[in-house]
């Protein structure tokens, strides 16, 4: 019996394990897009962004390599996968990998993909209208934020269920035995 929930633990281990692996792979590419836009500030002058005013003499104008929201769009797809990979899986033992993904989902894909729709602006972006380029909007990377949602809306469901499923074994653990 114990070798037979060993393996079957093993199982779910490994699924998740795709899941977060497949999470963290679109999580690294979110990194090399914060590394590249990095990039872009120090060579244009200090500049994140056409709003941005300048800190130093710039080498080249903003942005010197630009980030396509596509590219954006694709790491959010990807990581709201691994997230559905791994969330049917999780056990109330390894729930802090389930935190785990629901703070980077929230984070990495959440923040910076805003963050990327801020400084990589798009004449046929959301229009903003409130500052010096109006015919400037929002870059289309924040749809990899609204990606996320239901990811982690299931992670939250799911994590709630774990510490219910807990709760009910420790209280029969702690209760006395009739």
């Amino acid at each position: 019996m114990h070798d037979a929930d060993a393996e079957t633990f093993a199982q779910l281990d490994r699924h998740v394990a795709r899941g977060k692996r497949v999470v963290m792979i679109a999580t690294f590419a979110m990194l090399l897009f914060f590394l590249l836009s990095l990039l872009n500030y120090a060579l244009a002058g200090g500049r994140m962004g056409l709003r941005d005013s300048m800190l130093w003499n710039e080498t080249v104008a903003w942005p010197f390599i630009p980030l396509p929201a596509a590219l954006v769009i694709a790491a959010g797809v990807l990581a709201s996968v691994g997230v559905f990979m791994a969330v049917p899986y999780f056990r109330h033992d390894t729930a802090d990998d389930l935190v785990l993904l629901g703070g980077v989902s929230v984070i990495v894909f959440g923040f910076l993909s805003l963050m990327f729709a801020g400084v990589y602006t798009s004449t046929s972006g959301l229009p903003t209208g409130f500052d010096a380029y109006p015919e400037q909007g929002l870059g289309w990377h924040w749809i990899a934020a609204v990606v996320q949602i239901p990811g982690v809306i299931a992670l939250a469901v799911r994590g709630t269920m774990l510490y219910q499923a807990y709760r009910r074994t420790r209280r029969k653990a702690s209760s006395p035995a009739a």
